[in-house]
C-alpha cells in the first residue's frame, strides 16, 4: 500500500496534530481493507472446509468400494487356512500374543476370525 507518510516510516519523526489526523484516516482505510480481506478469507475457508469434507467422503466411498474388489475376498477357505498355517512361527509354538499369528489373524475381520478359530491345526 502506498502511504503519504512513507518517508517517515521507521524513523523517530513525530507527526503534527494535522498529520496525526491524516494518519488516523489512512489507518481507517487500511483497517477497512483488512476487514474485507478477512471476510473473504473466512468465506473461502468455509468453502474449502466443505470441499475437504466432500473430498473425504468420496475417498471413503472409493476405499469401501475398492475393498470389495480385493483379491483376498476371492480366496477359498482352504487357501486362507493354509496361509494362516504358513504364518505360524516355525521355531517355536505360537504365544498367545495379539501382535502375532494366530491371535493377530483373528483381529483382521470377522470372516478371518471365524476361519482361524475353526482351523484346529492353527492352535
Amino acid at each position: 500500500m502506498d502511504s503519504p507518510f512513507q518517508q517517515y516510516l521507521d524513523t523517530n519523526y513525530v507527526p503534527t496534530v494535522d498529520e496525526a489526523k491524516r494518519i488516523q484516516d489512512v489507518l481507517e482505510i487500511s483497517g477497512h481493507s483488512l476487514r474485507c480481506i478477512d471476510t473473504e478469507i473466512d468465506k473461502l475457508q468455509r468453502q474449502l472446509d466443505l470441499l475437504q469434507a466432500k473430498r473425504s467422503g468420496i475417498i471413503n466411498f472409493d476405499e469401501q468400494h475398492r475393498a470389495l474388489l480385493s483379491p483376498a475376498r476371492k480366496l477359498t477357505q482352504d487357501i486362507v487356512e493354509e496361509i494362516f498355517i504358513a504364518c505360524l512361527p516355525e521355531d517355536r509354538n505360537p504365544y498367545v500374543n495379539s501382535m502375532e499369528a494366530p491371535m493377530l489373524l483373528t483381529q483382521i475381520c470377522s470372516s478371518w476370525r471365524r476361519i482361524a478359530l475353526s482351523t484346529p491345526r492353527i492352535w
